[in-house]
């Protein structure tokens, strides 16, 4: 009987060890497979320049390689800085190292998302602590077209992996520029626009890395014309 019980215990112990086992090789394997991926953020500041909106993407890829990408409008025009190097997890622990640089720690939180400090522009003094959200849009990205008339027109579209665009129209004389800010929703191909200093709504397609939509191509005529723009090469 005594030989019995102590068999038994054995068995549950095995059984609860294997059990633990199972549980911290989910649980771990799932802290690395949810951190690969992209997550997105951004920040505003004010200064000598005016109001600055920053908006960025980091990527952590199957290789331990990481990309981040940052975007802002200065003078009428999208500039981008991006910044690579490589990364390690270690539970929460979320290190990056730039290329040449020292490592930056950061920590994946509770809720899946990264917190981790960011250097937005090559012009930043410092890095800004962000926290970035999980992200799996699929049509964010930079998109562009051009418009042959009596002036040249350059058109760039800005989606956010968060839901704003950023929309410039710059001719090549000394015309006003156009520049318009919103929120827009995808679903499938289908997209939806509202501008964000009225309740104006339009609706465009996205299809093969290209975006169709009707925007406002000339400041003095104020209409809007369907535009055909390009995803920007990576």
């Amino acid at each position: 009987m005594w030989h019995k019980k102590i068999a038994s215990e054995q068995r549950s112990f095995a059984l609860l060890l294997v059990l633990t086992l199972f549980t911290f090789t989910l649980w771990s394997g799932g802290v690395a497979a949810a951190a690969v991926g992209i997550y997105a953020g951004g920040h505003t500041t004010e200064g000598g320049m005016g109001r600055v909106d920053y908006n960025y993407s980091l990527e952590l890829k199957d290789d331990k390689t990481y990309e981040i990408k940052s975007y802002f409008i200065m003078a009428n025009e999208l500039y981008d800085f991006s910044e690579i190097g490589a990364y390690s997890l270690d539970a929460n622990k979320l290190v990056i190292t730039p290329q040449g640089q020292d490592p930056i720690e950061g920590s994946v939180n509770a809720d899946g998302s990264i917190t981790i400090p960011i250097k937005p522009s090559p012009m930043a003094p410092r890095r800004t602590e962000a926290t970035l959200q999980a992200s799996a849009n699929p049509v964010a990205g930079v998109y562009k077209a051009s418009m042959q008339g009596a002036t040249t027109v350059e058109f760039t579209l800005y989606l956010t992996h968060q839901g704003q665009y950023f929309y410039l129209a710059v001719p090549a004389n000394d015309s006003a520029p156009v520049y318009e800010t919103g929120f827009y929703q995808v679903q499938g191909t289908d997209l939806t626009f509202k501008t964000a200093d009225s309740d104006d709504t339009f609706t465009g397609k996205a299809t093969d890395g290209e975006i169709v939509a009707p925007f406002v191509v000339s400041a003095m005529m104020g209409m809007r014309m369907e535009i055909k723009l390009e995803a920007e090469a990576n």
